[in-house]
């Protein structure tokens, strides 16, 4: 299931959304919100701990690429 994330900016006094995909932007959306969340857990909140990062398992390098 693809993860839909939204970004708003304000033109002339009014919140308005920005209608470009992260793909568009030439973001990729798992190591580009792990590297900015990574640098500055504070985006998550303060009420949150991050304790670690995703790790490949041997599994994952050998099983091939899921089609979607």
């Amino acid at each position: 299931m693809a993860t839909e994330i939204r970004a708003w900016q304000i033109v002339n006094g009014n919140l308005e959304p920005i209608e470009m995909s992260m793909a568009e932007a030439g973001r990729r959306e798992t190591e580009d919100l792990e590297q900015w969340i990574k640098n500055n857990p504070a985006i998550l909140g303060q009420d949150i701990l991050v304790i670690g990062e995703q790790e490949v398992s041997n599994a994952a390098r050998s099983s091939p690429p899921i089609a979607g």
